[in-house]
């Protein structure tokens, strides 16, 4: 029985144990759109499981491994502020930014 995993999806690794909530990167479908609350998604680009058998390290996956998991929502972050300023030229300019995130709780571990 696995206990936890280490996965990479969105250009992030992961740190994942059954029944743990995570927030990543936004998931989506084959054609760019959301994924819908409650679906299932299941991640296969998989690093390294451990568990109490020991720990299996994938060069650099591990083949046939899988995290499941189910979207609680589909939210966008806080936003973060950027400023620009430009010293001596009355210069100033502020953005902001938020970040799509998916929400997940993961189901199960499959070695």
């Amino acid at each position: 029985m696995a206990s936890y995993a280490i996965f990479k999806t969105g250009g992030k690794q992961y740190r994942a144990a059954p029944g743990q909530q995570l927030t990543i990167e936004k998931v989506a479908d084959a054609d760019g759109n959301a994924v819908a609350r409650g679906a299932e998604v299941v991640f296969d680009h998989v690093l390294l499981i451990g568990g109490d058998a020991g720990v299996q390290v994938g060069t650099p996956l591990l083949a046939g491994a899988k995290v499941r998991a189910q979207v609680v929502e589909q939210t966008r972050d806080n936003k973060v502020l950027i400023h620009k300023y430009r010293r001596r030229k009355n210069s100033r300019k502020t953005m902001g930014h938020r970040q799509s995130i998916t929400r997940v709780r993961v189901t199960a571990i499959e070695a």
